[in-house]
């Protein structure tokens, strides 16, 4: 059964920021309170692995606990050991983050140039690319000219040897997930918000399976997630992201949405939620994954993902007509 330990974990910051949901207990995430007067520094990307750069999330906290948002940011990485013993610092040089919206924040015009307090529902992350050459505990310095001064603020983390969950390159699970036309399926074990005998709010998302589409060379753009029981309202959003570009795009791949409860009360998880996220008794969500023709994984994108990073892959596949 899941706990709630991880998310109790990632604290203070990740409730102001994303709202983050997952269950299970998480080593690899470590909470550290900042220093009095530095910035407050909390990792926001899931399942980090040596290889290639890749896409890295902070959520940034004055502090006064207020979120800070916008222009950009420089992060340093240091390599701190395995937990046996320190290494000399070796910080990285500067890799520059930028400021990403979450799906339904606010956007003020014009966007501001520099970091400053977000205001409102202008809630979101900074995002870089970076990566890691080494498995091990690792801290992210983040520096940041908010309202005319220059702060810091460390964060910790851990870097896996591998990842856990599927990762660009890795072969899509042939998964037969609930859709509308399985029998005896409950509407909410297809979307949480269809509880109570109410409507699956995203029909288009549920009317095939990742193995149906690998089957058919199909590409495949899947979400995992649970609208209703995720911590935040942020989710819902992703999804509503997904379902819209299967609007515009049902011509050059195919669009599935898997709930991860198929009985919440009951704490049962569909097994294609399972099968591609639940890893010793720790779930995190939500995933969007892409998928190509060749049946494997061109991209995911875990916890904030945006119209603007799907889209230009999207354009990329050539049309091929809708699914038969």
């Amino acid at each position: 059964m899941l706990t709630r330990a991880r998310l109790l974990a990632l604290g203070l910051v990740m409730a102001v920021v994303v709202g983050a949901c997952s269950s299970g207990d998480d080593e690899g995430q470590r909470t550290t309170p900042p220093a009095q007067g530095e910035l407050s520094v909390q990792v926001a990307s899931f399942d980090l692995a040596v290889g290639p750069p890749s896409r890295f999330m902070v959520g940034v906290l004055t502090p006064a606990h207020d979120l800070v948002g916008f222009g950009t940011i420089d992060l340093r990485f240091n390599f701190v050991g395995t937990g046996t013993g320190t290494v000399p610092p070796q910080p990285s040089a500067p890799v520059q983050a930028s400021y990403v919206l979450i799906p339904g924040a606010t956007a003020p015009s014009p966007l501001p140039a520099e970091p400053r307090v977000a205001r409102g529902s202008e809630r979101g992350v900074y995002v870089a690319q970076t990566g890691f050459d080494r498995p091990g505990f690792w801290q992210v310095e983040a520096t940041a000219r908010v309202d005319g001064r220059e702060q810091r603020g460390t964060g910790a983390f851990q870097v896996a040897e591998r990842h856990a969950v599927p990762a660009p390159g890795d072969a899509a699970l042939p998964t037969e997930n609930l859709t509308l036309s399985t029998p005896d399926a409950p509407r909410a074990a297809l979307d949480s918000r269809a509880a109570d005998g109410g409507e699956v709010p995203d029909p288009a998302l549920h009317g095939t399976t990742i193995a149906a589409a690998l089957a058919a060379h199909r590409p495949v753009v899947a979400v995992f997630s649970t609208p209703v029981y995720c911590q935040s309202r942020f989710c819902g959003p992703v999804t509503d992201v997904v379902d819209e570009l299967s609007r515009s795009y049902a011509d050059r791949a195919s669009f599935v949405h898997i709930e991860i409860w198929r009985d919440f009360q009951g704490r049962a998880i569909n097994k294609a939620a399972a099968d591609w996220l639940l890893r010793n008794d720790d779930l995190t969500e939500p995933w969007v994954f892409v998928i190509g023709a060749d049946g494997k994984i061109a991209a995911r994108f875990d916890n904030v993902v945006t119209r603007a990073e799907l889209e230009p892959l999207l354009q990329q596949l050539p049309v091929i007509g809708p699914a038969a």
